[in-house]
């Protein structure tokens, strides 16, 4: 995973200096995840990072990003959390429907970079009790409200298990931000 992270630095790097119509961008807004087959609710949290965006074709758009992201899972009854922070990197292609409106679909790899599960026994930031890394496909939406801010609305799908307390479940995480292109 650590050879993954490196080469995805690399490639940010490298599409910093190419000469096409690129944008380099802020994103900051809000995460809501869950776990498939848990009986849990849903954690809202924190999710910020930026994208480069390099115009590969008219109306067509390659974008890798990284992000703090926020994610987990809680019961309230229970008084239950699981706060798991992750660095995200996606490269997704966006394909402009409109010159305001895009669509986006594409991988993403994220690395576990902290924990705090709290229970009713106390906190333990203990992190061999889930996979330290997960792979999703993420897709999406976004729309230039005006002068390169907009909104953007998205969904990752995990595609491997995060072996949960020994347990196969897949993240799933909304998130919903705002953005501005520079």
């Amino acid at each position: 995973m650590k050879k993954l992270l490196l080469v995805s630095l690399v490639f940010l790097s490298m599409m910093a200096f190419q000469e096409s119509q690129a944008q380099f961008g802020l994103r900051s807004g809000i995460n809501v995840s869950n776990f498939n087959g848990f009986s849990f609710d849903s954690r809202v949290a924190f999710r910020a990072g930026l994208f480069y965006g390099i115009e590969v074709m008219e109306n067509v758009k390659v974008e890798p990003g990284l992000y703090f992201s926020q994610k987990g899972v809680q019961k309230n009854t229970d008084a239950i959390s699981d706060r798991l922070s992750y660095f995200d990197i996606p490269v997704v292609v966006r394909y402009g429907i409109t010159d305001k409106f895009n669509v986006f679909a594409g991988p993403q790899a994220s690395v576990l970079a902290a924990r705090r599960y709290e229970n009713p026994d106390g906190v333990s930031r203990n992190r061999s009790t889930i996979k330290g890394y997960d792979l999703a496909a993420v897709l999406g939406a976004f729309y230039e409200l005006y002068d390169g801010l907009g909104v953007q609305v998205g969904y990752d799908l995990g595609l491997t298990s995060l072996n949960y307390f020994d347990t196969n479940v897949k993240s799933r995480v909304f998130h919903f931000t705002v953005s501005k292109v520079f």
